[in-house]
């Protein structure tokens, strides 16, 4: 018995690896093309496998790419808590917080632009899995509980204001990279002060 679950764990082990090998592919592409370069055939080239071996792995691209979208989750918490070793959740700590997350993205725009431009629906069979996914209710009230210990905020307030924050600075990056307007990275950042100091 211990023999067969034994290898039923190498089996698995290897069934993820080379499942991660895809998904390091295709977030390769995208970090250096876009994600209109991703295609099955280039990422299961890049991960040196045929191309119909992806399908005993993801159901298909979109179910790739809803992967991968788990994996650049990780990777901007990483990078923000790298930036911000040990958040302070004052007025200039939240403004650090911010300005690391909006650094992310203008450090890799191919991400943003898959996230916020690319189509991209919830595989099915995700629908009612949601283990490991960010509880963003738990993280902003983490993020604000100061404020509303010293009175600045309801606590009812935290989720539209959260909802103000993450609007602002997707709308703010947004302009940025389409050019329209003079919104550079620096105007950014100062904006985002303003907003930090006006509503905290």
């Amino acid at each position: 018995m211990k023999k067969e679950i034994a290898v039923d764990d190498k089996k698995d082990i290897k069934k993820q690896r080379i499942k991660m090998y895809f998904l390091e592919a295709a977030k390769d592409l995208i970090l250096a093309q876009g994600v209109e370069s991703v295609s099955v055939r280039k990422v299961a080239y890049m991960a040196g496998y045929s191309y119909a071996t992806i399908y005993n792995y993801f159901e298909d691209l979109n179910d790739l790419l809803w992967n991968v979208k788990s994996l650049f989750i990780k990777d901007i918490g990483a990078y923000m808590h790298n930036k911000v070793n040990e958040p302070l959740y004052d007025v200039d700590g939240i403004k650090r917080l911010f300005k690391a997350y909006i650094a992310y993205y203008y450090e890799n725009p191919n991400v943003f632009r898959f996230f916020y431009f690319h189509l991209l629906r919830k595989p099915e069979k995700e629908a009612e899995n949601t283990e490991g996914d960010p509880n963003f209710a738990e993280i902003w009230e983490e993020t604000f509980k100061g404020f509303v210990l010293n009175g600045t905020l309801q606590a009812q307030d935290i989720e539209v204001v959260s909802k103000i924050f993450i609007y602002a600075m997707h709308g703010m990056i947004a302009l940025s990279f389409s050019n329209n307007g003079d919104l550079t990275e620096e105007n950014v950042y100062q904006d985002l002060e303003k907003i930090v100091d006006y509503l905290l």
